[in-house]
């Protein structure tokens, strides 16, 4: 099959490291080809072969861009032959679904976050389309809110990149780890993430123990104030900010609890990651990621921005080795059953199959 995987930007982002798991795992028996305004990860997609088209990010939407777009992607399908495009983006979607009228290319779209806004357009962007979502909250959001067709809507639960040449890993990180128990949240740095919760909790948990550091692994927006906040709060000694790692599996190898303080997600990449090396997770319950962590079997979910409710949980994870060596049993076990690569793939590849076939 000739696929043309298509998003708004090649960032930083669990739906980037998804499209780039699917090419890579397909791209053996599949014509794949990538379109996107670009970004940080287009040279991974670049050194692992696959064919890149640059288009207006749709995310800045004028009349202008919009139109460049569906005449690029157009000329993007003919020219490859393209018999199924697979969106990642409303606004992509949107576009490829207006070329596929004139063109009669299949569309399917990744339905990556919970969304909380923004449902007329979502319905308008996505309705008659077949849709993968990343989890069944995020399911249930567009049958209620945007009204899509259940029937239409299938839930593939992610999948994540084990492997990756890149082996160096953080000093700071190696280091801390030799003399203490390590905590980590990995994700961009902005507000939604609950990343100033992150450093409070860190607060927290100082005032009755100093043999936990905490991480933050990610950047974003959000990096020059977090930094000021850390140092506002005395506790440079205590909390650090690696940075954005394309390497994150490397590590956590070295992190002993991983945390997710998000207000809103899909199904993210963070806990899978974690539970892939068999690290607990403490996060926000919040729909998708609670349909990741069971309280007592790979982790712990409490309200979000409960800080003293995450220190809680924290220290009773520090302070009974047997819990938690059965967290991090239950952890890879989740992994095992739910997330890995084969299913993932053989999920999307069997619904490309049943896309593709429809009249």
């Amino acid at each position: 099959m000739n696929i043309l995987y298509i998003n708004n930007s090649l960032h930083l982002g669990g739906d980037t490291k998804c499209i780039f798991k699917l090419c890579k795992e397909i791209k053996n028996k599949n014509k794949v080809v990538v379109a996107s305004s670009g970004g940080i990860l287009l040279k991974d997609f670049l050194n692992l072969g696959i064919k890149h088209y640059k288009i207006k990010n749709p995310s800045i939407i004028n009349i202008f861009s919009i139109i460049l777009n569906i005449s690029k992607i157009k000329k993007i399908v003919r020219e490859e032959n393209i018999q199924l495009i697979h969106s990642h983006h409303r606004l992509t979607t949107f576009i490829s679904k207006i070329v596929s009228y004139s063109t009669g290319v299949k569309v399917v779209h990744t339905q990556h976050v919970c969304i909380n806004n923004k449902f007329f357009l979502t319905r308008l962007a996505l309705k008659n389309i077949d849709i993968i979502s990343v989890s069944d909250a995020a399911k249930k959001i567009l049958i209620k809110n945007s009204r899509i067709d259940r029937n239409r809507i299938t839930t593939i639960y992610n999948s994540v990149e084990l492997e990756n040449e890149n082996k160096i890993v953080d000093s700071i990180l190696v280091d801390k780890k030799k003399r203490y128990f390590t905590i980590a949240q990995v994700g961009r740095l902005v507000q939604k993430k609950g990343i100033y919760d992150f450093v409070n909790i860190a607060k927290e948990v100082k005032k009755t123990n100093e043999n936990i550091r905490f991480f933050l692994i990610g950047d974003g927006e959000e990096h020059g104030r977090v930094k000021s906040y850390i140092k506002k709060n005395n506790l440079e000694d205590y909390v650090y900010m690696l940075g954005s790692k394309d390497n994150v599996i490397e590590h956590l190898k070295y992190v002993d609890l991983v945390l997710l303080c998000s207000y809103i997600e899909g199904l993210p990449l963070a806990p899978i990651e974690a539970f892939s090396q068999r690290i607990p997770v403490i996060a926000s319950s919040i729909p998708g990621t609670s349909e990741e962590i069971v309280n007592g079997i790979n982790g712990y979910l409490v309200s979000a921005k409960d800080i003293e409710g995450f220190a809680k949980r924290i220290n009773e994870v520090y302070e009974d080795k047997e819990l938690y060596k059965s967290l991090k049993r239950g952890a890879y076990r989740t992994f095992i059953m739910n997330f890995t690569s084969e299913k993932y793939i053989n999920s999307h590849l069997k619904f490309y199959k049943k896309i593709y076939k429809r009249d």
